[in-house]
C-alpha cells in the first residue's frame, strides 16, 4: 500500500496530522458546517473535494474491513467553542460512505469504523488562509494497536 497525501494547499505553520500506520490520509481546507441547515452540502462537499483520494483503487480491501479513523479539525477561535465534536465526527464519516448510485466512497458503510479519534485544535491564524482545515487518516482495524497521532515527514 501507498501513502497518499491529497489535499489543497495550507498554511506552513498549521501541522498535518496523521494516524500512525496511516494507509490512507487526506487534508483538506473549509469549513464544516454541521447544521440540519447545511448537512447535507457539507458532506456533497467534502465528497466532491475528496473523491480522486477516495477512488483510490489501492483502498479497494478497505472498503468493506473494519478500521480505525482519525479525524483533525483546526478551527478558528470562534468555531473551537462553539463546533460540536460529534457532529463534526458524523458529517465527515456520512462522507465517506457509499451512497447509492454514487462512486465516491472510501467504505461501504461507516459502522465498519470500530475505532474513532477526533480531535479539535486550534488553528494557526494566517493572513493568506483565513479557513478553517481538516485531515482524516485511516487503517486496518488492529486489535489492541493505540491510536496515536503523528506529524510525518513530508517530502
Amino acid at each position: 500500500m501507498t501513502l497518499e497525501k491529497i489535499g489543497k494547499t495550507r498554511s506552513p505553520e498549521t501541522p498535518f496530522l496523521q494516524l500512525e500506520g496511516s494507509k490512507g490520509v487526506s487534508g483538506d481546507l473549509g469549513e464544516l458546517k454541521t447544521g440540519s441547515k447545511y448537512r447535507k452540502e457539507t458532506i456533497n462537499t467534502i465528497k466532491t473535494n475528496l473523491s480522486n483520494w477516495m477512488r483510490n483503487d489501492s483502498f479497494e480491501p478497505f472498503r468493506e474491513s473494519q478500521i480505525d479513523l482519525a479525524i483533525v479539525i483546526k478551527l478558528s477561535p470562534g468555531r473551537l467553542k462553539r463546533q460540536d465534536t460529534d457532529n463534526i465526527a458524523k458529517v465527515i464519516c456520512d462522507a465517506l460512505k457509499k451512497r447509492k448510485g454514487d462512486n465516491r466512497f472510501l467504505l461501504n458503510d461507516d459502522s465498519q469504523i470500530v475505532r474513532l479519534l477526533v480531535w479539535k485544535i486550534l488553528r494557526v491564524e494566517d493572513p493568506f488562509y483565513d479557513t478553517d482545515s481538516y485531515d482524516i487518516s485511516f487503517r486496518l482495524h488492529e486489535g489492541n494497536r493505540p491510536m496515536i497521532l503523528i506529524e510525518p515527514d513530508i517530502i
